[in-house]
């Protein structure tokens, strides 16, 4: 794996880890910390990283190769969603990080992949010494859910308008 400060750096592009500068001492501190408790886990080609519905507990950050996300029909037909590169600064299952979470979609190494595991135990735990991480990297997370709630919002909403019109003849 490469030094503290190429982790930070990758770090910092990330939503979550944004509102921390490297160039703060503080924030530095805080951030090396956070290279500490990284887990670097490797997947080969073809390998499921998270299973959509399983409970998980961990953040991953994609650090080198391809993914691609998947989620599941209510006729259990599996359907992809989004193909993402490292280079795009991707992470997912960052609820885990709040409460241990049911996997809402699944995800594919379509390349053999490197990872970063951030445990969400290590990270309350982290958090608890250092609760300005806690503070940025939770208001993150709390804006990314409230705009997929929104999102979802109005989806329902146009797939309400739909049925009524249907049912109206419309």
């Amino acid at each position: 794996m490469e030094s503290n400060d190429e982790l930070i750096e990758k770090l910092v592009k990330l939503e979550i880890f944004s509102d921390l500068n490297p160039q703060k001492e503080e924030h530095k501190r805080i951030l090396e910390k956070v290279c500490q408790i990284l887990e670097p886990v490797k997947f080969n080609a073809g390998q499921v990283i998270i299973q959509e519905g399983d409970v998980g507990n961990s953040l991953y950050i994609l650090y080198g190769g391809r993914v691609q996300a998947k989620k599941m029909t209510p006729n259990d037909d599996q359907f992809a969603v989004a193909n993402l590169d490292a280079e795009q600064n991707v992470f997912f299952g960052e609820v885990a990080l709040v409460d241990k979470d049911t996997r809402s979609a699944s995800i594919y190494a379509l390349t053999d992949c490197q990872t970063l595991k951030l445990e969400g135990d290590s990270f309350k735990e982290l958090c608890d010494s250092e609760p300005l991480l806690g503070y940025y990297v939770m208001y993150r997370i709390s804006r990314r859910i409230a705009g997929a709630l929104r999102k979802s919002n109005k989806d329902m909403m146009l797939l309400y308008k739909a049925l009524i019109d249907e049912v109206h003849g419309v």
